[in-house]
């Protein structure tokens, strides 16, 4: 089974801080590793995009004090949408 990692990039805080946000999932396989973006990265002040890869952490469903954790069970697809409008 292939290593399964969270790709995540940095975002500045307005405290001056660092959070980071999760933008996709990397696989380390035979030939290297496969990453598959579900958003994209914000470039910084200097116009990179950078990400880091991190092995997942168990996930608690919230008020887990800023500590990553496993992550949630993929979505189905568009199917899994909802296509209310709200206010309309």
């Amino acid at each position: 089974m292939a290593k399964r990692f969270d790709v995540l990039t940095p975002r500045k805080k307005n405290d001056g801080g660092t959070f980071w946000h999760r933008v996709g999932t990397a696989w380390e396989g035979d030939k290297g590793i496969n990453i598959v973006f579900d958003s994209l990265p914000m470039p910084d002040a200097d116009g990179r995009c950078s990400v880091s890869l991190f092995e997942p952490r168990e996930r608690d469903g919230g008020g887990n004090g800023g500590q990553r954790q496993q992550p949630r069970q993929q979505s189905g697809g568009w199917n899994d949408l909802d296509d209310e409008v709200p206010g309309f």
